[in-house]
């Protein structure tokens, strides 16, 4: 059988409901040699049984060694007792075209919520040997906090590898397991290897193999940047088996242990990674906002604090209103953020914009802004966009209503903001903020930064995955795929410009450009229609 999974989480609960086989990657069967005759005699002396096979990577790739890795498949397909395949649904047609007799149409199952009787795998209740030895993977923040951890010794991946020469990693795993032994490495970070996979899947299979190798040399652990942990997941899914946050574990020892078991806790710092995981750059911020929003959730169920504020100052395009769209589709996934622009207002009346004019007044019936998308959503996140543009009477309102979570419109009627985030946003610069800005109100802000702009890797990032999700839209919409590799160089180039507004905007260009090369507009507009 040929399982079809649509996603990461959908993997994940089709690997929770086959749990009684082995899911491993094409690597499993490669890390101790690639050379066929060696892995036809390891698969008749092992005697492996119940295995679910991820060939995703093997396509991701690129396969520049088609006749072989269809050899091994045929080995695994006849050498296993038990076996099937899994992929990810974005590379099955690339699949088939690569390897049309080895899976027949009417073994490939899209749809893996059905029984296991009805999928055509037996429902059996053996105990399955663990062929993997299990594998952790420590997350951190910043380099310091692992260095810090008793002392512990660290190496970059990269120190591991002799070089990277066109589309192979050269190294000797005896070399490796020599440095690892005679300096005494405790963790091996692997952070900068899954970088280069998200910008270069020709090395993706490799890193799989040199990972599983790694892994039978050595005992200790790995670690990587939490920037890289959705990469990691997304890639890498079959090795390393359990994640441990580090932070937790090193700062702040005492106050942890005493809620170390807290649901609360540990749903706060799940929400509070994710969001972190999605914004780019702006590692300071991001550690500072963890800890804020776990102090805020505290002091919320006690009564102690009503509205958790957050100030943004920077540049147009480097991720003050992209930071609130993410929190609150994160928070509320199913309601729409709400945001109150203030450029969009005049100078006079700007409060009656906000919250109504008093009652015998023209337009009192209708309400101000924020009352009438207060009532519209039910997300607990407001975007106050361009900040600087507000008036003394606004910024009294505010001052008013973060110190309470409550403020009365014009007609007397009372709004209970408690749980509310806001996130205000302005384009003001650090000395025009100080002078513009009421001190009474600073006061009430949880938090203020001024955001830079981001880092040239962390801005690659971004423009690898804006370029991959348009293209796979592209794909599925209208049929058409766009080469990546075509496009890389082009992409890559983008990343001198420091407005992602900007820079999403000039990935749309170069991926439509490759999109259209050779393809009619009666074509283009007939998919559209």
């Amino acid at each position: 059988m040929l399982f079809v999974y649509e996603n990461i989480e959908k993997r994940k609960q089709f690997k929770e409901q086959y749990n009684n086989y082995n899911f491993v990657g094409l690597s499993f069967f490669l890390r101790e040699s690639d050379n066929l005759n060696d892995i036809l005699h390891i698969l008749q002396k092992k005697n492996f049984i119940h295995f679910i096979v991820d060939i995703t990577n093997l396509i991701r790739d690129g396969n520049y060694f088609k006749v072989y890795t269809e050899r091994l498949l045929w080995f695994l397909a006849n050498y296993i007792e038990d076996v099937h395949f899994c992929i990810n649904e974005m590379y099955l047609d690339e699949f088939m075209l690569w390897f049309p007799d080895f899976i027949d149409e009417e073994d490939i199952d899209k749809t893996f919520s059905k029984t296991e009787e009805e999928q055509g795998i037996p429902n059996k209740k053996t105990v399955i040997t663990n062929y993997k030895k299990p594998c952790k993977i420590y997350v951190y923040d910043k380099i310091q906090t692992m260095e810090n951890l008793d002392k512990k010794r660290i190496v970059p991946i990269s120190e591991l590898i002799e070089k990277y020469e066109g589309i192979y990693l050269r190294y000797n795993i005896e070399d490796i397991e020599k440095k690892l032994r005679l300096e005494e490495i405790d963790f091996i970070d692997i952070s900068s290897i899954t970088q280069a996979v998200e910008l270069r899947n020709d090395i993706l299979l490799q890193s799989e193999i040199l990972f599983w190798q790694i892994t039978t040399v050595y005992n200790k652990s790995f670690c990587i940047k939490r920037d890289y942990i959705c990469a990691l997941e997304e890639n890498f899914p079959f090795i390393f088996t359990e994640i441990v946050e580090i932070e937790e574990r090193v700062e702040e020892p005492a106050e942890d242990k005493k809620i170390e078991g807290d649901n609360k806790y540990i749903d706060i710092n799940k929400i509070a990674n994710e969001i972190n995981n999605v914004l780019k750059g702006h590692d300071d911020f991001k550690k500072d906002f963890k800890r804020n929003l776990l102090k805020y959730s505290f002091l919320n169920s006690i009564g102690e604090r009503r509205i958790f504020s957050i100030m943004i100052c920077g540049e147009s395009g480097i991720g003050k209103t992209e930071f609130a769209k993410i929190v609150s589709k994160k928070l509320y996934p199913d309601e729409e953020l709400i945001k109150i622009n203030f450029g969009n207002y005049s100078t006079e009346g700007v409060l009656n914009s906000l919250i109504g004019s008093p009652l015998g007044y023209v337009g009192s019936e209708e309400g101000g802004e924020l009352i009438n998308k207060i009532e519209k959503s039910k997300s607990k996140v407001i975007l106050i966009d361009e900040f600087e543009k507000a008036t003394k009477s606004v910024y009294n309102f505010f001052y008013e209503l973060l110190e309470d979570g409550v403020f009365t419109d014009r007609h007397g009627k009372k709004h209970d903001l408690n749980g509310y985030m806001i996130v205000f946003t302005s384009n003001m610069h650090q000395e025009i903020y100080q002078d513009h800005i009421p001190d009474s109100l600073k006061s009430r802000f949880d938090m203020v930064y001024y955001f830079v702009g981001v880092p040239k890797q962390d801005k690659l990032i971004f423009i690898h995955d804006s370029a991959i999700k348009l293209i796979d839209k592209l794909k599925i919409n209208f049929g058409r795929e766009v080469n990546f590799s075509c496009i890389k160089d082009d992409l890559e180039a983008l990343a001198v410009y420091n407005n992602l507004r900007d820079i999403k905007r000039k990935v749309e260009d170069i991926v439509f450009q490759e999109f259209f090369e050779g393809k009619g507009d009666s074509v283009i507009e007939k998919n559209i229609m």
